[in-house]
């Protein structure tokens, strides 16, 4: 079985597999092992019948739980619970949808190109400055955001093993925009993020950030651990204050890095997501039945039951 999943699994730069023995505890030796545990498991689980992920799927998962396999079963079935439990974000995930097209056009979410070292995080870079609250909902940045991090989760073994740095320029946030950014969207992106995905956030720098987005982000943290809230910091305008903790030759040219434009970075992700529009119809039907699922059920209100929107808050 190992030479097998030796034909399946993508080799790690030395580095990087260094840093994935010392800080996530994985040992080669033990990888076959783990997948075929975790197989084992979904096969045995009702509502999982339709769930048949890859083996580089399931190790990614493995690393993002430091191989703990009860964490890593409490995440996969939390995912593929969401899948049909949070349909707004999980479902009709058509690249060349007109919406999905309209958005990735607009480059919101832009994972960069390059990393600080061999071994270090994958950066992400988050802008709303093309986005038109008018014409598009705030959930579909979500959907397309989601996509995106699948495709990491699937190709990039910085972005599972040394985590994520995220970057978010505000420029182009207004309350129109925010006030989509309800408690119960800012509940279940927390939830999918900390709890369904083998997602390490290593920290988040925030700039440029316009008038009233405090309550926005107060909302977001009401529901972050007191952990993950330290990995957040916020900066005034513009970005040179960036660059003690970003070097420039990380970041795109309008950002004053070296790494080419962010509209170089917005087409290139378009076409990357676009060459998945295959892998997203099959995984449309990979999801939890809910009515197979041993005990309880999960709905979205067992699992959120919050209500309420921001523009209240804003009143409040």
């Amino acid at each position: 079985m190992w030479t097998a999943l030796k034909m399946t699994l993508r080799p790690l730069p030395p580095l990087l597999q260094e840093k994935s023995q010392r800080e996530i505890n994985e040992d080669p030796d033990r990888i076959a092992s783990d997948l075929s545990a975790i197989r084992e498991w979904i096969e045995k689980q009702p509502h999982l019948k339709s769930v048949n992920p890859s083996d580089q799927w399931l190790l990614a998962f493995l690393r993002g739980n430091k191989f703990s396999l009860e964490k890593t079963k409490n995440k996969l079935d939390m995912y593929y619970t969401l899948r049909t439990v949070v349909p707004e974000i999980f479902r009709n995930r058509n690249p060349f949808d007109p919406t999905v097209q309209a958005i990735l056009n607009m480059g919101i979410f832009l994972p960069l190109r390059v990393t600080k070292s061999e071994d270090s995080c994958r950066v992400c870079l988050q802008r709303f400055k093309d986005f038109d609250s008018s014409k598009y909902r705030f959930v579909d940045i979500v959907k397309v955001c989601f996509m995106i991090i699948e495709i990491l989760i699937l190709e990039d073994d910085n972005f599972i093993i040394a985590g994520e740095e995220f970057l978010m320029d505000g420029t182009g946030l207004d309350l129109t925009t925010l006030s989509q950014w309800t408690p119960a969207l800012a509940k279940k992106c927390v939830t999918i993020f900390t709890k369904a995905l083998p997602v390490r956030l290593k920290s988040s720098y925030l700039f440029n950030m316009s008038p009233g987005y405090e309550t926005a982000y107060n909302l977001f943290k009401i529901f972050l651990s007191e952990k993950l809230k330290n990995r957040f910091h916020i900066y005034g305008n513009g970005f040179e204050a960036l660059y003690d903790v970003m070097p420039r030759n990380l970041l795109p040219k309008e950002y004053g890095g070296e790494q080419g434009t962010v509209q170089e970075l917005t087409d290139y992700w378009k076409k990357k997501v676009e060459s998945y529009s295959e892998w997203y119809l099959r995984e449309e039907l990979a999801c939890s039945d809910e009515s197979l699922r041993p005990n309880n059920p999960h709905t979205s209100s067992s699992l959120f039951g919050v209500e309420g929107s921001f523009r209240k808050l804003l009143v409040d």
